[in-house]
């Protein structure tokens, strides 16, 4: 495209602007991005000062003897159940089911050209 020297300089003048604004914006997400990370290792130190101290204090002085007094029981595991021999007499039928099934379907769906009967033209 023709521009005049007037919107040439002006394009110029808007490129270097974006230019500049992009880098700024390049910097400012670094730095956030610097600002982010200090701010999650102070709040780890804080949490390892503070905060689980405090919660193994209130496991050991109210929780733990609580839980101390349930009586706890084992639950017994449950026999194995042997299988019934019917089981695999059930499982052979479906099986033969599931072919005489899969048979049907095969011949329902196959293209047979002695069943079809062409129209005579008059």
């Amino acid at each position: 495209m023709d521009f005049d020297r007037k919107t040439m300089r002006d394009i110029t003048k808007l490129t270097h602007e974006a230019q500049r604004l992009w880098e700024e914006q390049r910097d400012v997400l670094n730095q956030a991005k610097d600002m982010a990370l200090d701010a999650s290792r102070h709040a780890g130190d804080v949490a390892r000062r503070e905060f689980l101290p405090r919660a193994r204090a209130l496991y050991k002085g109210a929780i733990q003897p609580n839980l101390s007094r349930i009586p706890w029981q084992t639950i017994a595991a449950a026999p194995k159940r042997s299988s019934n021999p019917l089981v695999y007499v059930l499982m052979a039928v479906g099986a033969i089911a599931v072919a005489a099934l899969s048979y049907a379907a095969w011949q329902t769906l196959r293209a047979d050209d002695e069943l079809w009967v062409e129209d005579e033209a008059e």
